[in-house]
């Protein structure tokens, strides 16, 4: 993995609430930025919470990023930001079963549909 010019966190950084099962197992993030986002994430969001000073180019640029002064160009920010995103926002689950009693069909767009007209014989 790439060393980066950003503190490392006193521990490994994990977010039970919104990727309970870990980062690597989410399937949201690749393995790279898993490792990323384990290693370094503790201190990332204290730079970006401001509770810790940037000292670095690197961690200067990347507050620039989380203020929406600059675009994310690292790997480093990428992940931050994809994560921001994912934890952050609401995320529409789709399904592809749906129960009879939560189906949008009423009653009057089942009646619509007449099978009396059609006969189908079968030869033995």
């Amino acid at each position: 993995m790439n060393t980066f010019n950003i503190r490392i966190g006193s521990k490994m950084y994990s977010d039970p609430v919104n990727f309970s099962r870990g980062f690597k197992k989410s399937g949201d993030f690749s393995i790279a930025e898993s490792d990323i986002l384990s290693i370094y994430g503790q201190s990332l969001l204290g730079l970006e919470m401001g509770e810790l000073i940037p000292e670095t180019a690197e961690e200067k640029q990347f507050v620039q990023v989380m203020m929406g002064k600059a675009q994310a160009t690292t790997t480093v920010e990428k992940a931050w930001a994809k994560y921001v995103k994912l934890s952050r926002t609401k995320r529409n689950f789709f399904t592809l079963y749906s129960s009879a009693s939560k189906s949008s069909l009423n009653d009057a767009d089942n009646e619509e549909y007449d099978d009396s007209g059609t006969d189908i014989e079968a030869e033995i």
